[in-house]
């Protein structure tokens, strides 16, 4: 069905780094979607062209990455969006600076505010570190495959 974008080894402890991945990006995707960590106040501070558009799509491809990430299905093309969204994440930490990060969660609270009156909050130096380590798992997922565990791996497609 899929051919080499599917093909993978029998690697088990791939399944560890597609967690490591794919759970974050799924959880903070779904946050971002409800609502309950706003993207777009990250993307107005950064300066990044189509807040509105990119706080909405942006979030739909961590889940899409993510979710493809921990089923282990058509991992490598999840894997390649996951290190797209993870640039971008990169991007938007180093467009801010440290004592301007937005404070999301009191944004959730009461989205009206944000433009009258931003709060700021010290970066979040933690989120910094989960994008790169995402990034770099993703690599590994693209270059290896989804490995053991997965419905990439031969036969697990057919058996379902």
């Amino acid at each position: 069905m899929g051919g080499s974008i599917q093909k993978t080894d029998n690697i088990k402890w791939m399944i560890a780094l597609r967690v490591v991945a794919g759970g974050p990006l799924l959880f903070f995707g779904v946050m971002h979607l409800l609502g309950m960590m706003p993207m777009k106040p990250l993307l107005v501070e950064a300066g990044l062209p189509a807040a509105d558009l990119m706080a909405i799509a942006a979030p739909l491809m961590q889940v899409i990455a993510g979710a493809s990430l921990l089923a282990g299905a058509f991992a490598r093309v999840g894997g390649l969006v996951a290190i797209g969204s993870m640039g971008g994440a990169l991007v938007t930490h180093v467009k801010i600076p440290n004592d301007k990060w937005p404070d999301v969660m009191k944004y959730a609270e009461n989205p009206g505010a944000w433009t009258a009156v931003p709060v700021y909050i010290e970066e979040p130096m933690g989120m910094m570190i989960m994008a790169i380590a995402i990034l770099v798992v993703s690599v590994v997922v693209v270059w290896k495959g989804a490995g053991a565990f997965s419905f990439d791996r031969k036969g697990a497609l057919e058996s379902v």
